[in-house]
């Protein structure tokens, strides 16, 4: 590689040089993404719902990765990669799985397609929400295939394993070596070759930190904390070789999984052997690039135990709203033009005012990430909505929507200090738990206690707080309970919890989140291209989770200053302003 590029690869938009290490690492990341960006998609439009949804997998996946790619070094959205990452492992571990078995497997498609849309169903009858347009969240692809649920093949079809069940069948299976020879060779030998270069040692705990990020919380904020950046916006260089490690991997078993799972997707033109032997070789760069960096060593020989994980039976009885009529199906013919309007109000209102967290005395780190980490998070949401790297708004919007119900419920009684102390303790007791059951997951699967502690150890210009443990401790209320607290002055305030599900859709790379991931217009279909209802709901969460963390971070870093309570309240007036433009769109509250 010319110097040129290697400028071009260690100098990002926030104006740093990276260490040599890391240069390398991102010069091997793009070079994957533009071997994988010059295979063409192909659909099938009229065959079996599970057909097309598998075809939508590796474009969506590959999207992804792209944009984890985009973010790094960017000075925004540190954490939003490693939320990207974890997707991305998800994905590759069900398509390994899938391509075992494709033709007994991959009905599973449409029968967890079902079994989510059950459990929205759940959602809103439980929480007493509403959601007039029910059939536009199901159905956004009308005239696609047939994705109305009514087929016999999808009512009977089975369920995914879960996440969990998917990881563990991975980690309790052995990977037979496989000679270099073998790169030109089948999908299958690929396929056994790419788990290998997945399996690094202590998965587990990669999982957890992956995890922390996604669910954009103290712990995982703590992933942008780097010696020489912006707390909140940066990533650290051993985080972001983890990360991509894990994406680069993730994304390449997607795609050695779907070509072996759903072969008549393959575009005829393109060699199949050359380009999936070139994407292995390039993963492999990847992830020498990355253990460089992440020091994580070499993965724990598997164990031989046969695993006994399986496609589920349906584990739910599916409730009749499940099966959209196809009189019901609505036109793709929303409008999120008025909400963008109203988000960029906010956003002006937004950047109007701002404090340094240092302004008045030595702060609380969490303060400190609640407040950067918002706007950094908000930033990349603003950055990347009407972009090609518009499903990162997505991402993001989860995460701020989640950790401002955890922040919510935290200051709740600020007035009463004894409560206020009570849930201090219960809420920083929950990420001392985490991060010590991820140091032990590190050093329990072959990782030296050292590099654990390491990977998760501040700089040392943080001064850290105590790491004990309160006996017998009290963990958060389930996140469902505090989105609602969050949401009490809202007509239906069982909307938030029904919204954070509609978004899991696709962080969790679900079928429904596949078809929201794309427009069929006129008989075209615009891949990479948001629904309406989606990016209205992502914009509408994103200013109001931004405007709760930042309004109350602000005032815990400013003592109360009359300044930041006017801002937080005007935080909250255009943040309003966008639902209400909004609801009209997602229909949700």
């Amino acid at each position: 590689m010319d110097a040129q590029h290697h400028k071009a690869a260690g100098r990002r938009p926030d104006g740093r040089e990276a260490a040599p290490a890391t240069i390398r690492l991102r010069a091997a990341t793009r070079a994957l993404r533009l071997h994988l960006d010059g295979l063409p998609a192909v659909f099938h439009f009229v065959g079996p719902d599970e057909q097309f949804l598998a075809e939508s997998v590796f474009p969506f996946a590959r999207w992804r990765y792209a944009c984890a790619d985009s973010l790094l070094g960017s000075g925004m959205g540190g954490t939003v990669v490693g939320a990207l990452a974890r997707s991305l492992l998800d994905d590759g571990l069900r398509w390994q799985w899938i391509a075992q078995d494709p033709a007994g497997r991959r009905a599973a498609l449409a029968g967890s397609m079902l079994e989510e849309r059950s459990r929205i169903c759940g959602y809103l009858a439980d929480h007493e929400a509403s959601c007039p347009n029910l059939a536009r969240w199901f159905v956004p692809l009308n005239g696609v295939t047939d994705l109305t649920g009514a087929s016999l093949a999808s009512l009977t079809a089975p369920s995914l394993p879960s996440e969990q069940e998917l990881l563990d069948l991975f980690l309790g299976s052995a990977a037979r070596p496989v000679p270099p020879t073998v790169m030109g060779g089948s999908i299958e030998d690929l396929l056994n070759a790419a788990r290998s270069m997945l399996a690094l040692a202590g998965l587990r705990g990669a999982v957890m930190v992956l995890g922390h990020a996604g669910h954009g919380n103290l712990l995982g904020l703590q992933s942008s904390v780097a010696a020489d950046g912006i707390p909140g916006h940066d990533l650290r260089a051993d985080h972001e070789a983890l990360f991509m490690h894990v994406a680069a991997v993730g994304v390449t078993v997607t795609l050695l999984g779907v070509a072996a799972a759903v072969p008549e997707c393959w575009p005829p033109e393109v060699d199949q052997a050359g380009f999936l032997g070139q994407a292995m070789r390039l993963a492999e760069e990847v992830v020498a690039a990355a253990g460089a960096v992440h020091a994580l060593g070499d993965p724990k020989p598997a164990s031989h135990a046969v695993p006994k994980v399986k496609s589920r039976p349906r584990q739910m009885r599916l409730r009749p709203e499940v099966i959209v009529a196809p009189g019901s199906l609505l036109p793709d013919i929303a409008d999120a033009r008025p909400v963008v309007k109203a988000v960029q109000k906010y956003n002006a209102f937004l950047g109007s005012w701002h404090t340094s967290p240092w302004a008045h005395g030595n702060p609380k780190l969490a303060s400190v990430l609640a407040y950067a980490g918002a706007h950094s998070t908000f930033a990349t949401v603003m950055a990347t909505y009407d972009q090609h790297t518009a499903v990162t708004a997505v991402f993001g919007a989860r995460m701020l929507l989640e950790e401002a119900a955890r922040f919510t419920w935290l200051t709740q009684e600020l007035d009463d200090e004894d409560v206020f102390v009570q849930r201090s303790t219960r809420y920083f007791d929950e990420f001392r738990a985490r991060r010590k059951k991820t140091i032990e997951l590190f050093a329990g699967n072959g990782v030296a206690l050292a590099a654990a502690k390491k990977l998760l150890q501040l700089p040392d210009t943080v001064i850290e707080g105590p790491e004990t443990l309160s006996k017998g401790r009290t963990p958060l209320p389930p996140i469902d309970e505090m989105l609602v607290a969050m949401a009490a002055p809202y007509p239906e305030p069982g909307w938030l919890p029904v919204a954070y599900s509609l978004l899991s859709q696709v962080t969790h790379s679900t079928p429904i989140g596949l078809v929201h991931m794309a427009r069929y217009q006129d008989s075209v279909l615009h891949a990479q291209d948001i629904s309406p209802e989606m990016l209205a709901l992502a914009l509408d969460v994103a200013c109001l989770g931004s405007a709760r963390l930042i309004g109350l971070s602000s005032l815990l870093l400013t003592h109360g200053d009359d300044t930041a309570q006017q801002y937080a309240l005007g935080l909250e007036e255009q943040a309003h302003a966008v639902h209400q433009a909004a609801r009209l769109v997602h229909w949700l509250d």
